[in-house]
């Protein structure tokens, strides 16, 4: 086994988007109805020119900021990646300023598999690790596919390290 290879690399889903996606669709549809009733509004309220236009053209600026934004998040989740290598794992994030975590295996103390419906319907879901590491107790690998197959490979990865590094967990 080579020991700097990565074994399991998972990105997460644009699942974890949805929430955003579904918030963007309504205040897309929301400045689309602010677009016919400005007009009305300006006709019976004495406005400047200058700022008449702009005004008109308000959902159009808001609606390019709503998918700007919404944008900003789907590339976030697209630049995120686990990667599970025999000593530990690797959490790479960030678009313009990157951010590598690490957490050392034998500091794992406890797994959960979360499975929303949702989830369930595109073979993705959470796992959750319970740690020791101070900066990082509780890390979530958020809609990742085949849950189950990369906790039985981190599981065996984790239990390896605890006895080569003759760590013990005492409650």
């Amino acid at each position: 086994m080579n020991e700097n290879t990565s074994y399991i690399t998972r990105r997460p889903s644009q699942l974890v988007n949805l929430k955003y996606i579904l918030l963007s669709l309504m205040m897309v549809a929301v400045f689309f109805l602010l677009r016919t009733v400005i007009p009305r509004f300006l006709e019976e309220v004495p406005i400047p020119e200058n700022l008449s236009i702009h005004l008109k053209r308000l959902p159009v600026y808001l609606t390019v900021m709503v998918l700007i934004c919404l944008a900003y998040q789907i590339v976030k989740t697209s630049c995120m990646r686990y990667e599970i290598t025999p000593e530990e794992l690797e959490y790479h994030s960030g678009i313009f300023n990157r951010k590598h975590e690490y957490i050392e295996l034998y500091r794992v103390k406890d797994f959960e598999i979360n499975r929303p419906l949702l989830y369930r319907l595109f073979g993705r879901g959470d796992l959750i690790l319970y740690t020791s590491d101070k900066t990082t107790p509780e890390f979530w690998m958020q809609a990742i596919r085949k849950p189950e197959e990369t906790y039985t490979i981190l599981r065996a990865f984790v239990e390896r390290n605890r006895r080569l590094k003759h760590v013990y967990e005492v409650d």
